[in-house]
């Protein structure tokens, strides 16, 4: 199995879900001794394709977002059946408030896109699609970091519309930031919704 990690600040990606995930017992607080059913990797689409996993840059550069994404991880499977799980990722809290739960973001774009974002943001130009998980229960102190598992997001998932018969072609990128925050004091915060086509 071919292990793909991208490091940004911590070394550690699309929801269909339910109800909230409870993070009592999160891998993730325990690296080194991750489960074997860790590191399985759904089958996604096939065809010639690519993706590079990234905090979201834009949350990361506004002081007004409470909880950012400073580190993602992915496994990406053999290549005789493509897919891509998302690991471990590490969460900040830039606040002064204990958080109790997060709903991530996901922003699918096309990697030629990427100095566009970067100059004027996420427009229906540059956004092919984008979601949010269901909510993520799990605590992190004031000022503090927290390692998750983010394959929440499901990656076979969000590509679905895009794929043709389940064939995928491209080079994308997957950008990863925070959806919702609740604080323990009942407060919460909410990201503005990306622009998708």
């Amino acid at each position: 199995m071919k292990i793909v990690a991208i490091l940004l600040f911590l070394v550690t990606f699309i929801a269909v879900g339910s109800n909230a995930a409870a993070q009592d017992a999160n891998p993730c607080d325990t690296p080194n001794n991750l489960p074997p059913s860790f590191f399985e990797v759904e089958k996604g689409p096939q065809g010639d394709w690519s993706v590079s996993l990234l905090p979201d840059p834009k949350q990361s550069e506004d002081a007004n977002v409470p909880v950012v994404v400073v580190g993602a991880g992915s496994i990406q499977g053999p290549a005789d059946r493509r897919g891509l799980r998302l690991g471990c990722g590490v969460l900040k809290n830039r606040s002064q408030k204990q958080v109790t739960a997060i709903r991530l973001r996901w922003i699918l774009a096309r990697g030629q896109d990427r100095a566009a974002i970067a100059r004027q943001g996420y427009t229906p130009d540059t956004v092919l699609l984008d979601g949010h998980t269901p909510a993520i229960e799990l605590s992190i102190q004031k000022e503090g970091f927290r390692r998750t598992d983010f394959s929440i997001i499901n990656f076979a998932a969000a590509t679905e519309r895009l794929a043709k018969e389940g064939m995928l072609s491209g080079d994308y990128l997957l950008i990863v930031g925070v959806y919702e925050v609740v604080f323990a004091d009942g407060s919460g915060w909410n990201a503005p919704t990306a622009v998708s086509k």
